[in-house]
């Protein structure tokens, strides 16, 4: 009996949690006895304090007005060297924000961890995203607002984000770390606009929605049909007293249950890596919003199998790119200054290993890392309680060689300049 009513309960609060995702109106939450708790709204910037972390807010405007904001870690208690450090850009996936890498904490995330190991770390919240719904002359409620997918991420905002970080940090190439989407945007940005592969050092994608003939195949058809007849607008927006309010439910209440059940709504599974304790605060945080064009145009290359730009329909694809169909991107042009690493597994729920294999052959120099866990899932990569020794460290790994190896370049440099000159007075 007992059993049947924790079922109950956790069906008729989801159910709740539907029905007030519809209001934007909902300013507070009752608790039992009557009494009135105004729930606290958590931001990236409150995560990053709360652990002791440094942390700043930065702002750069992308050249078609959009206005976005950048959470900066410039330092931590586990770092004594007080010089400059090489920065790291850490780009977010699809219905997350900067918020996502943070969410595990000092043992397990990755900006901690690099933060730790004396690296400058730069979390991008990508347009449309909770904290970057601002334009220099549209308003969030506009249809226009709204009119782009990752395309404009890379093309975009990409390169706005990336060249603020370099003039603030006196820096002329950054480390980059992408997830799902974030990996997407930035084989965007280096195809399209190619001389930014010299401002980029490493590459660590994690679980990249490139090449997806294989891949997306649950419920493909039905979500592709909803998406197409729906206009371009905000899709899984954030409501942010009503996910901290459910966020509060699931700590007050104890039903952790319910919690991971308004979890699957959006995500489709909890993998078994997945920490639970962390499914309150993701909740608070995500979903962060988005434009109903981002997954429209991951199902158009589905549909196509090819990596292209999108697909506006016969008449105004001849408008835009003078001919019927989509340009691919061209990848022969995504050549940063060292190997793009990709990241993946083969019970991704969303990304087909095939695909992978297939993108890894596309590009002009990649190297695999194949995650040998047979049940490792698409978020795995970010917040599984175990991703700190099989994704992290060797992401970490793979900066510092390269920092290591620039340096021992530079003081070949200096000792072939100074031989020289001493030559030349003889």
């Amino acid at each position: 009996m007992q059993s049947f009513l924790y079922q109950m309960l956790s069906i008729l609060l989801v159910l709740s949690f539907v029905w007030l995702s519809n209001s934007v109106y909902l300013t507070e939450v009752v608790w039992k006895n009557g009494s009135h708790h105004r729930s606290k709204v958590i931001t990236g910037v409150d995560i990053i304090a709360s652990h002791n972390y440094p942390v700043e807010t930065h702002t750069a405007f992308t050249g078609d007005g959009y206005i976005l904001s950048i959470f900066r870690i410039p330092s931590s208690q586990r770092c004594d060297h007080d010089g400059p450090k090489p920065a790291v850009l850490l780009n977010h996936g699809m219905t997350g924000s900067a918020d996502t890498w943070l969410l595990t904490g000092p043992r397990n995330g990755l900006p901690y961890m690099l933060a730790d190991a004396c690296y400058d770390v730069w979390l991008m919240n990508c347009r449309g995203t909770r904290y970057s719904r601002r334009h220099r002359t549209l308003k969030a409620w506009l249809f226009k607002f709204w009119r782009f997918s990752w395309h404009e991420i890379g093309m975009e905002d990409l390169p706005a984000t990336i060249d603020h970080i370099l003039a603030a940090t006196n820096q002329e190439s950054l480390h980059y770390v992408g997830h799902s989407q974030g990996c997407t945007a930035l084989l965007v940005m280096l195809s399209m606009i190619p001389e930014y592969n010299e401002r980029i050092r490493t590459v660590s994608l994690l679980a990249p929605p490139v090449f997806l003939k294989h891949s997306l195949s649950m419920g493909h058809k039905i979500i592709k049909y909803l998406l197409n007849v729906l206009p371009d607008t905000e899709l899984m927006p954030h409501h942010k007293l009503l996910n901290a309010a459910i966020s509060d439910m699931c700590n007050v209440l104890g039903v952790r249950t319910v919690c991971t059940a308004l979890y699957l709504l959006s995500n489709g599974r909890v993998s078994q890596h997945m920490d639970r304790t962390v499914i309150p605060l993701l909740i608070a945080t995500h979903p962060a919003g988005i434009s109903t064009r981002q997954p429209r145009h991951f199902f158009q290359l589905k549909d196509s199998g090819r990596f292209r730009q999108y697909d506006f329909g016969f008449a105004l694809n001849y408008l835009i790119y003078r001919q019927s169909t989509p340009p691919d991107y061209p990848m022969d042009r995504v050549r940063p200054l060292s190997n793009v690493h990709i990241f993946y597994s083969d019970d991704d729920g969303t990304i087909s290993p095939r695909d992978m294999k297939h993108l890894a052959k596309m590009l002009p120099h990649a190297v695999t890392h194949h995650i040998a866990d047979k049940t490792w899932d698409h978020m795995d990569f970010v917040i599984a309680k175990n991703a700190n020794k099989k994704i992290n460290l060797p992401i970490i790994n793979i900066i510092k060689s390269f920092e290591e190896y620039s340096k021992q370049e530079i003081t070949n440099k200096k000792g072939e300049i100074i031989l020289n000159a001493i030559l030349n007075e003889f």
